[in-house]
């Protein structure tokens, strides 16, 4: 933590991706993949990253990870607390550079026993905008995206820290080329908890 807010590292020893209906390799990976960077003013900043960075699946993924975990939760929660805030992301889908602006409503559900530990239970609804253009396998395509999603946080009050969080979302996109215009939908869920 500094005056500013609170500076984070984090680093990604291992991934895998799991696909149904692949078209084509999965992306390589080269580990360990780092990333740094600041939450201030309830906006989290990434340290400069290069755009084979912004674009590979592992950092794209961290990014999303991060905004997800790294929460300016009110300094006064109990039950019936509700705010909104929104993100700004730049990543990648299906290897196209994007930028995606998601608006995210919290509302504290209340007290929970989460493991054998009180928890404060935490809904989050989300709205999604993404739009991307570039170059894959080089062809032009352009992305146009709009998604919801849902997110359960289990907040432990006296360590002030997440235990579990679950994320579920839904875009749909339409990935436009030379030869025309596709849509598919691309449903994602994850399940993030502290290890001991």
């Amino acid at each position: 933590s500094t005056e500013r807010g609170t500076d984070f590292t984090v680093v990604v020893d291992t991934f895998a991706t799991t696909t149904q209906g692949l078209i084509g390799p999965v992306q390589p990976v080269q580990l360990p993949i780092q990333s740094s960077g600041s939450l201030v003013d309830n906006t989290v900043t990434i340290n400069s990253q290069t755009e084979s960075e912004k674009c590979s699946t592992v950092s794209s993924m961290l990014v999303t990870d991060i905004n997800n975990l790294l929460v300016a939760f009110p300094a006064q929660l109990s039950s019936g607390v509700v705010w909104k805030d929104s993100t700004d992301v730049k990543g990648c889908q299906a290897g196209v550079p994007t930028s995606a602006h998601t608006i995210r409503s919290f509302v504290v559900s209340g007290q929970r026993s989460y493991e054998g530990r009180s928890v404060l239970l935490i809904m989050r609804a989300d709205t999604t905008r993404a739009e991307g253009e570039g170059g894959l396998q080089q062809h032009r395509v352009s992305i146009h995206a709009t998604g919801t999603g849902t997110a359960v946080y289990y907040l432990d009050t006296t360590a002030g820290r997440i235990l579990h969080l679950t994320v579920d979302q839904i875009l749909n996109l339409s990935l436009g080329t030379l030869t025309g215009q596709f849509q598919f939908n691309q449903d994602s869920k994850q399940d993030f908890r502290i290890v001991p």
